[in-house]
């Protein structure tokens, strides 16, 4: 089995899962990557996606590649600096058409493709390509590279798109988010009863492995999410919980006030705590379906407290919070 970007946070979390289970697992990841995080059974390639050589070397002989190698910030303007997404999802596919021996290419593309909606409406896979963010457009290109490279070489394909993902080896952004949480600088805006979709990573990690595996998910899409949304309270209440804490609620109209009065010195480069992005992010509804999910077999094994759980536990064993 091949993974590309496995010395990532989700990529760590799906080799682990692999290794357990027995799988002989090769990474493909850039030389600057941490290594260290990966089990050492590990077959080593370092290089970039985007080089032949790299891919060919990395896919050759792998019948299950996961290829989860990309640029995932938002702070790109065009669609040509998140280049890696989809060209690099091009070359690896071409390396595993020489090959010969590709039985699955998985392709981790993201819930931007469709965008976020501040609405309670559950977002299926039928959903058309929309989004705001270079990185998103980067990914609908992706996705269009996958089915139209993997039909030419005769490879199934199944595509999985996370929502909102946190867990052990995560960074941004819920490390920060967790960390604000502790140190009691978190407040609840109004009700916080907008609805969104997270996914415990090991659930995510699950639901991958099970689509990988599945006939029935041969060239099919799947969003990654746990088996419900939860409102922006009970998250935040849930890990307040984990400290013994409880989180001040603050009324919307009065945090929209101070959001837009400092607007400015944000635009200025100053760190502010809230402003009108950050306000929109918070109080936004996205809701994503996971009946496609279920259809083959998928049933996430932790819940909120448990994901939430384990996540401080291991953030709180390494003095990351």
């Amino acid at each position: 089995m091949l993974v590309t970007g496995g010395c990532g946070f989700i990529g760590v979390n799906l080799v682990a899962n692999l290794v357990a289970e027995g799988a002989v697992v090769t990474v493909l990841d850039l030389d600057a990557a941490n290594w260290h995080n990966l089990p050492d059974a590990v077959t080593q390639v370092r290089g970039d996606v985007l080089d032949p050589d790299a891919a060919a070397r990395a896919c050759e002989g792998a019948e299950l590649v996961y290829h989860l190698a990309a640029r995932t910030d938002i702070d790109g303007e065009a669609v040509e600096d998140y280049r890696v997404n989809y060209a690099g999802a091009e070359n690896v596919i071409a390396a595993c058409a020489r090959s010969g021996s590709t039985k699955r290419f998985v392709f981790y593309s993201t819930q931007l493709v469709v965008g976020l909606f501040n609405e309670t409406r559950f977002i299926d896979e039928t959903e058309p390509f929309r989004t705001r963010t270079a990185y998103g457009q980067s990914k609908i290109e992706g996705e269009k590279i996958v089915m139209s490279h993997c039909a030419r070489a005769g490879i199934p394909y199944t595509i999985v798109r996370p929502t909102s993902v946190y867990g052990p080896w995560g960074e941004a952004p819920y490390r920060e988010f967790f960390r604000v949480i502790k140190r009691r600088r978190y407040f609840h805006v109004g009700r916080a009863g907008n609805l969104v979709s997270w996914v415990y990573v090991k659930n995510l990690v699950d639901l991958t492995v099970m689509a990988s595996l599945s006939p029935e998910a041969r060239d099919q899409t799947y969003f990654g999410n746990d088996f419900h949304p939860y409102t922006m309270r009970e998250i935040v209440d849930t890990v307040a919980s984990y400290y013994d804490i409880a989180v001040p609620t603050v009324p919307s109209w009065m945090v929209t006030l101070l959001a837009y009065a400092l607007a400015l010195p944000k635009q200025w480069g100053l760190n502010v705590p809230i402003y009108p992005f950050r306000l929109r992010n918070i109080k936004a509804n996205y809701c994503y379906d996971i009946q496609r999910s279920v259809e083959i077999g998928f049933m996430p094994r932790y819940g909120l407290g448990e994901g939430v759980r384990e996540t401080l536990d291991w953030y709180e064993s390494r003095g990351l919070l």
